[in-house]
Order: C-alpha cells, then sequence, then structure tokens
C-alpha cells in the first residue's frame, strides 16, 4: 500500500533536515515495488497475463443482486451479490468489463470511510469484476478509455460522445485510476494521455484548500499520484510535499499552507506530462 511510499518520503526530509552543505542531496527513487503488499489474497494490480484482444462479450447489469438483494442478511452477502457469474465475466469484452465495474451498486462504499484510499481498495478487492479486469493486458487502458467517455452532470458536455454521470460516481472511477496510477500500472504513453485528458476536463484545478467537490478531491488525488510515481524531474523536496499531500488528501483532511503549492505541482507536472500548454 502506499504507506512504504508515505515512509520513504519522511525518511528522505529527516534526511535534508539532518545534512549539511557539504552532503549530497538525498534522492527519492520512484520505487517500482512500491507497494509490495497484496490486500489480503487480492493482487493489485499484477503483470496482466490475460489476452483480451479477441474477447467480445456483453456487460453485466447486475440482475441478481437486483433480485435478491431483500434476502441479504449482512453487508457481505450483499457484496457477493454483485459478483459476475464467471461464464460471463471470461468473455465479457475489456471495454464492458470496465462499464460493469463503473456501475458496481456499492462503487460509492468509499465515503464511509475515514481513508477513502482504503475505501477503494475495498471496494475493488471484493468484486470479481475488478480482479478480472486488472489480469487483463487491456484493463489499464480501459479506465482511461471510459475515462475519456465519462462527462459530470453538472458540468456541461465539452464535446460530443461525451457520456454524463453524476458528479459522485465520476470521482469514484477517478479513484480506481488512482489505485493503478499508486500501483504504477500506467505506461509512460498512458500516463501522458491520461494527464491530457485530465487538464482537457478542466477539473483539476477549480478545488481550494476551503471549498471543494469529490470530484475535485479526487481528481487531485490522481494527480498527486500521477505526479509522485510518474514525473522523474520533481526534486526531492516537491516529492516529499507531494507524499504529505497524497497522505492527508487520502484521509480528507487539508495540509495548511502547503494545500495550493501541491495544487500547482501537480497541475505543472501534469502539463509537462501531457506536453500540452498550460490553460488559462
Amino acid at each position: 500500500m502506499k504507506k512504504k511510499m508515505i515512509s520513504m518520503a519522511m525518511m528522505a526530509l529527516m534526511a535534508l533536515t539532518a545534512c549539511t552543505t557539504d552532503e549530497p542531496e538525498p534522492v527519492i527513487q520512484n520505487d517500482p515495488a512500491s507497494p509490495v503488499m497484496p490486500v489480503g489474497d487480492f493482487k493489485m494490480w499484477p503483470t496482466p497475463t490475460i489476452d483480451d484482444s479477441n474477447l467480445q462479450g456483453e456487460g453485466y447489469t447486475f440482475d441478481y443482486w437486483q433480485a435478491h438483494k431483500g434476502e441479504a442478511q449482512t453487508g457481505d452477502e450483499l457484496m457477493a451479490m454483485c459478483n459476475v457469474p464467471n461464464d460471463l465475466l471470461k468473455n465479457m469484452s475489456t471495454a464492458n468489463l470496465a462499464w460493469t465495474c463503473f456501475n458496481h451498486p456499492y462503487h460509492f462504499n468509499w465515503g464511509y470511510f475515514n481513508d477513502i484510499y482504503d475505501g477503494i481498495l475495498s471496494v475493488m478487492t471484493r468484486f470479481n469484476g475488478y480482479e478480472e479486469l486488472m489480469k487483463r493486458k487491456g484493463g489499464a487502458q480501459s479506465l482511461i478509455d471510459l475515462y475519456c467517455r465519462l462527462g459530470c452532470k453538472r458540468i456541461e458536455a465539452e464535446r460530443d460522445g461525451i457520456t454524463l454521470v453524476e458528479e459522485f460516481d465520476l470521482a469514484s472511477w477517478v479513484l480506481v485510476m488512482s489505485t493503478a496510477a499508486d500501483y504504477q500500472a500506467f505506461s509512460q504513453d498512458q500516463v501522458s494521455a491520461l494527464a491530457k485528458e485530465m487538464l482537457h476536463k478542466r477539473r483539476i484545478h477549480a478545488v481550494s484548500s476551503t471549498s471543494h467537490s469529490w470530484l475535485d478531491y479526487s481528481s487531485y488525488l490522481l494527480g498527486g499520484f500521477i505526479a509522485y510515481h510518474y514525473d522523474e524531474t520533481l526534486p526531492v523536496e516537491q516529492q516529499v510535499l507531494l507524499a504529505n499531500f497524497i497522505k492527508y488528501c487520502c484521509k480528507q483532511q487539508g495540509v495548511g499552507g502547503d494545500m495550493g503549492r501541491s495544487h500547482d505541482i501537480i497541475l505543472t507536472s501534469l502539463q509537462r506530462l501531457s506536453g500540452q500548454p498550460l490553460w488559462q
């Protein structure tokens, strides 16, 4: 989990504080093994092994859950009812699988957690759709493709072909993408395309330290993970700042005067990674 990342960053901060002018500046390495611990028996974003190029099956509508949810005695039973029948799951196209994951009836459960990152991990690790998606060679790309299709209902669509969804649903998908960024499941080209789309949506900059929406919050968290893991030009001081930002953002807390600076670092990093000029 990202805890190792945070600890590593804080050790670097302590080293910075203790060093003298004669000592070399410490450097935080973007650790490809961070995070390294699986969540229970669930391996987050393993190296994909399933060739999905010829899969054409339809998506799932959670019919069993809809018909039987009144019979459930526990939350675990409700979650289990959402799992996709195996014969459908294995033949489903990856685009339809991503859409099925997006429509999970309890996607919003992350909002009940004190740490929203732990919350989205809980949703993902309890649904066989995500387990399948993360094993597919096209799984990471499907996250970006669907994100590019989605727009928020409270925002006017900026181009044709966009699918308008509720803001909270889009925020959930952005958190899913945050896990892929944290586990470094994206290629550099995919990060470039994702950064470009984030800037295109013109939502990442809208949050302030005193006013925010869930979509703003999750978008900055995604941007923080992308900048921390993929922007090799970040100096150590900015990496430490982003590590703290990610930690407190996950816990829905501010970080004082550093919040605005973190936002600026994230925006600049997304601009750099996307190769696009910073819009005004």
